[in-house]
C-alpha cells in the first residue's frame, strides 16, 4: 500500500500536484509491464523466484529514499522535489514489473489448479486483515495532522514491513533457473503464436476491458470524495478499508464456487454486481446526508465485485487458457497488456478531468441535484467499458463443464444440501 490505494493518492496531493501529472505518475506503473515483453526469457533463465525476490526487495530500497524529500523541498525547491519523486516512481516501477514478470509464471508452479480458488481465496483474506489493519493505523495518522511527515512516516514504516514480507517468500517452492527456455527470436516467434489463440485474444480483450473501466472508476476516487462528498482525508483513507472487507467477507465464497463449477461462471457474476457500482456513483447525489454510509455501501460492493473477478480471471487463465509448457511465453503478453491497459486508463483519467475543470464550469451542466463534470463522465465511460469487458469475456471457453447459469443452479442445489 506504500505506492496504492489512496495513501499514496493523497500524498501526491499534498505535495501540490495537479491531476494530470498525478494520472502521469500512477501510469508509470502499469506501462513498465511491457518491460515483460523482452524480460520474460531472461526471468525464466536466472531463475524467477530469485529474479522476483532480487527486483522486488531491491525497490524496498530506493521506496526509503522518499524520506528525504523533506530535505530536497527546502533546498532545492518545489520543482526538484516533484522530480525527485518522479524519478524513485519510475525506479520502483520498472523493479516492480521486472519481479511481478517473474511472479506470475511461478505461481504456475507453486499454486495446484484444483485448489487455486481456495487459495486466492485465502490468499485474499490474509492479505485483507493485514492491509485493512495497515490503513487503520494510515488513516489515524493521516488524520492528526497536515503536511507531508505524516505521509513519509507511513511510507519508511510500510517498506520495512515489505521487506520482511520479501524474506519470508524465500521459501516457498518452485521457480528455479531454466536454460533450457528458448533464444530471444523464439521467444517472439512463440509470443506470435499465442497472440493467433482466439481464446487468448478473447480474454485479452475482456480483460483489457475490466481494466481500463474499473482504473477509471477507482483512479480519483479518493479525490472525488474529498473534494466533491466533503469527507476528511482521515476517513477517505480509513473507508478503504470496506473494500477489503467486502473483498474478505466473498473471496471463501468466491473460491469455493470457483473450485466446484469453474472460473467463468464466478467471474461473470462478480462482473455483474460491479457493473452496480459506477450506476450507483452516477445516481448518488453529492449534497446527501451521511455521504460516508453511501460511500462504504458502493466500496463494499466493490470490493465483493473485485474479489471475485479476480479469483474468476486469474483461476481462468491458468486453468484454461495458458498451457503450462508455454507459461513464458503466454504470461509476458498477458503481463504486458495488462500493463498497457492499466497505464492508458490514468493518463484518460486525468486528462479527462484537468480537461473539464477548464471546460464544464462553462457550460453548466446541472439537472436538479446532478451534477455532470469530468467524475460523471468518468462513472459513465467506466460503466461502457466494463460492460464491453464482460460481453468479451463471454467468449472465453469455460475450464469446466459449467456455463454460469448452470453454475448458479449447481451452486444453490450445494448449498440448499448442506443446509438439510
Amino acid at each position: 500500500w506504500t505506492f496504492g490505494g489512496s495513501v499514496f493518492l493523497l500524498f501526491l496531493s499534498e505535495l501540490g500536484l495537479p491531476k494530470g501529472q498525478i494520472g502521469i505518475m500512477l501510469s508509470f506503473f502499469p506501462f513498465s509491464g511491457l518491460l515483460a515483453l523482452v524480460f520474460a526469457p531472461y526471468a525464466t533463465r536466472l531463475g524467477r523466484k530469485r529474479v522476483f525476490l532480487a527486483c522486488y526487495g531491491s525497490r524496498y530500497f530506493v521506496i526509503i529514499n522518499l524520506l528525504l524529500l523533506p530535505w530536497v523541498l527546502d533546498n532545492l525547491g518545489q520543482t526538484a522535489g516533484i522530480a525527485f519523486v518522479f524519478v524513485i516512481m519510475l525506479v520502483v516501477a520498472i523493479l516492480r514489473a521486472m519481479g511481478e514478470t517473474a511472479y506470475y509464471p511461478w505461481t504456475q508452479e507453486f499454486i495446484p489448479n484444483n485448489i487455486r480458488g481456495t487459495y486466492s481465496a485465502i490468499n485474499t483474506v490474509l492479505s485483507t486483515i493485514t492491509a485493512a489493519a495497515a490503513l487503520l493505523v494510515a488513516g489515524k495518522v493521516v488524520a492528526s495532522g497536515t503536511g507531508l511527515e505524516h505521509y513519509l512516516w507511513l511510507i519508511g514504516v510500510g517498506s520495512l514491513l515489505g521487506l520482511l514480507g520479501i524474506i519470508a517468500m524465500k521459501w516457498v517452492p518452485g521457480g528455479a533457473p531454466d536454460l533450457r527456455e528458448n533464444t530471444h527470436t523464439s521467444h517472439f516467434s512463440n509470443m506470435a503464436e499465442a497472440l493467433r489463440n482466439p481464446n487468448l485474444a478473447a480474454y485479452l480483450r475482456g480483460m483489457g476491458g475490466v481494466m481500463v473501466g474499473s482504473v477509471l472508476l477507482i483512479s480519483f476516487l479518493p479525490l472525488y470524495l474529498k473534494e466533491q462528498l466533503g469527507l476528511p482525508a482521515g476517513t477517505v483513507v480509513i473507508i478503504d478499508t470496506v473494500v477489503m472487507v467486502g473483498g474478505a467477507l466473498s473471496s471463501i465464497f468466491w473460491g469455493w464456487a470457483a473450485d466446484r463449477v469453474g472460473s467463468r461462471p464466478v467471474l461473470m457474476s462478480a462482473l455483474g454486481i460491479g457493473l452496480l457500482v459506477p450506476v450507483g456513483w452516477l445516481l448518488l447525489p453529492r449534497q446527501i446526508p451521511n455521504a460516508v454510509i453511501w460511500c462504504g455501501l458502493f466500496y463494499f460492493l466493490y470490493g465483493v465485485a473485485a474479489s471475485g473477478s479476480s479469483i474468476g480471471a486469474g483461476r481462468l487463465l491458468f486453468n484454461g487458457v495458458i498451457p503450462p509448457e508455454k507459461s513464458t511465453s503466454y504470461t509476458a503478453i498477458y503481463y504486458a497488456w495488462m500493463g498497457l491497459t492499466g497505464g492508458i486508463a490514468p493518463l484518460l483519467a486525468g486528462a479527462i478531468l484537468s480537461f473539464s475543470a477548464v471546460i464544464m464550469p462553462q457550460l453548466h451542466l446541472k439537472i436538479g441535484m446532478a451534477v455532470f463534470d469530468g467524475h460523471t463522465l468518468l462513472f459513465l465511460l467506466s460503466l461502457v467499458i466494463l460492460v464491453y469487458g464482460l460481453v468479451e469475456y463471454r467468449r472465453v471457453a469455460p475450464d469446466d463443464i459449467y456455463n454460469t447459469r448452470a453454475a448458479i443452479q449447481k451452486l444453490l442445489v450445494l448449498i440448499a444440501g448442506r443446509r438439510i
